[in-house]
This record gives structure tokens, C-alpha cells and sequence, in this order.
């Protein structure tokens, strides 16, 4: 069984064929796929109408009837979680085009509780919480901040849950999707926003790493310079902080690099960052020189 299944969506509003294998090559680029001794770590489904001769061998493709409008049939991801794994099993659903940097098999291998247990949480949770948990039966959910805007508290590119709550998740935005298409955008922001206004009360969030999830716009150094600076006042405080029970996690990186370097030696992208998510038009997304060079 694999420790992680992550699940995508590839059509009008999700991720397109090239985001798909991209993501796939950096995982493969940095074995995360199994382990040295043949142990599986990370499965990739990708949820699709395209053609599944056109996705790389790593790619597990999954035919699917949309049922919603554009965007919001990353809802399938849910629903073919609980479907196809065990309720304990993780889903991790990534509902924007991501790729892998270092250190990614750390937040895979994190465990995400079922609901009302906080049994094999990555760290430690207090016994108030844990009691809070199982009384109200909360749902753990594993997604770490939004550092970079306040559209939304924690980042709409990841969401990592036991594949029981994934079903919780797929049932109440199908009951209230007519409110839903009204209410929010589109887009990940928009679903992110529908999960803490309308679902946030039965979520517990588990202790996550700062800095983990970086969004990168292609083609705009400003953007990314301004984010290096908001980098530098909310999430750097925490890699001395042990209340979330991480701190710097870059092993063999360098603590005080920005988040992204572009005239040094040898800094790049920061060690504490996993995942960049791309936020605009992934179409022509080599081109960039700097994802190119540092994140493909």
C-alpha cells in the first residue's frame, strides 16, 4: 500500500498533460516513488478524459465523466480516494500544477489520522487536543500556511487526508455545490476558502513545517523578489521556533538564503521549501530560465 496516493485532475480548469508528467519527473528525480529496497512510498493518479499514452509510466490514469464545471471536478479527487483505498489510507489531492523539490518524502510519509483519532500524527499533540479531537470527532487534515497573501489561512495547493475524510469532504461539497459555484471563485483559492468559512469547525490541523509550499508566477522576477521578502517576516521567525516541532528543515541546505536566489553561487531555491506551486499559465512554463534550471 502506498504511504501516499496523490491524486490530480487533468482537464478544463485542472492541470494540463505537461503539468502532469512534470510533476512525475521531479518526484522520479527525487525517488520518491520506492524505496531502496522496494518498499512503495508515493502512487500518482491522475484523474483524465486525455489519452493515457500520452503520461509518463509513473502516471496512474483514471478515466472521469466530469460531473461539475471546469475546476470544481477536483472534486473527483476525493471521491475516487475513498473509493479506491482504504479509509486510513492517505490521500493527498493537489488541486493546482506542483512540482517536487527536496526533502518531499518528509510530508508524504506524515501520516493523516481518520477522524476523532490523532494516532501516528507526525509530532507531538497536546492531550487537551487530542481529547478535543475525539469529542467534537474532528477530521485531522494536513495542509501547511499561506505565508505569501491572506486570501486564505492555510495554502489551497495542498490538501493531505485519510481517504474517510476525503469522503466527508466530497459528500458536503456535493450537497451545497449549487452555493458553492455562487459563493467561490473557481480555483483553488476559491475551494481552499469554501473549506475554512464552511468546513474549518470539524477540520484539526496538524503541526506542519513553515515555509514547506511556495507559489512561483513564471515569467516575473518582481513577484518572486517581493515574496522573498515576505519570506523574511513570516516564515524565518519559525526556523528557530520548536512550538510546531520543526524549525529549519533544509538538511545540508543553507538556513539563510531567500527563498529564491538568483545571483548567487550556489543558493537557489530554499531548502525548506518542497513544493512550488505555479500560479498563471504553465503552457510555456521552460521557458523560464529559473524553473528550468532550479526546479525542473
Amino acid at each position: 500500500m502506498a504511504v501516499a496516493n496523490i491524486i490530480v485532475y487533468c482537464g478544463e480548469g485542472g492541470w494540463s498533460v505537461k503539468d502532469v508528467n512534470r510533476f512525475s519527473d521531479t518526484m522520479s528525480k527525487n525517488r520518491q516513488w520506492e524505496s531502496h529496497d522496494g518498499i512503495e512510498l508515493a502512487k500518482l493518479v491522475c484523474l483524465t478524459q486525455e489519452d493515457e499514452s500520452l503520461f509518463y509510466n509513473q502516471v496512474t490514469v483514471k478515466p472521469v465523466e466530469p460531473a461539475y464545471e471546469g475546476f470544481w471536478n477536483t472534486i473527483h479527487c476525493f471521491e475516487y480516494g475513498f473509493q479506491q483505498f482504504h479509509g486510513d489510507s492517505k490521500v493527498v489531492v493537489l488541486p493546482q500544477p506542483t512540482v517536487a523539490l527536496d526533502l518531499v518524502g518528509i510530508p508524504l510519509l506524515e501520516s493523516a489520522p481518520e477522524r476523532g483519532t490523532t494516532e501516528n500524527a507526525a509530532k507531538t499533540i497536546s492531550e487537551e487536543d487530542k481529547q478535543m479531537v475525539k469529542d467534537q470527532q474532528l477530521f485531522p487534515i494536513q495542509q501547511f500556511d499561506n505565508w505569501w497573501n491572506d486570501e486564505t489561512d492555510m495554502s489551497p495547493f495542498w490538501i493531505g487526508v485519510a481517504a474517510s475524510t476525503g469522503r466527508w469532504i466530497f459528500n458536503e461539497f456535493t450537497e451545497s455545490y449549487d452555493t458553492i459555484v455562487e459563493d467561490y471563485d473557481s480555483n483553488a483559492y476559491g475551494f481552499q476558502q469554501y473549506l475554512e468559512c464552511e468546513l474549518e469547525d470539524k477540520l484539526f490541523y496538524l503541526n506542519h513545517a513553515h515555509g514547506i509550499n511556495a507559489p512561483y508566477s513564471p515569467h516575473d522576477m518582481a513577484k518572486q523578489l517581493e515574496r522573498n521578502e515576505i519570506w523574511e517576516s513570516q516564515v524565518r521567525p519559525w526556523f528557530s521556533n520548536d512550538d510546531d516541532g520543526y524549525g529549519w528543515r533544509g538538511l545540508g541546505g543553507d538556513e539563510e538564503a531567500f527563498l529564491f536566489e538568483y545571483d548567487h553561487e550556489y543558493r537557489a531555491v530554499s531548502r525548506q521549501c518542497s513544493f512550488i506551486t505555479f500560479e498563471g499559465d504553465t503552457d510555456d512554463l521552460e521557458s523560464d530560465e529559473y524553473v528550468r534550471w532550479w526546479m525542473l
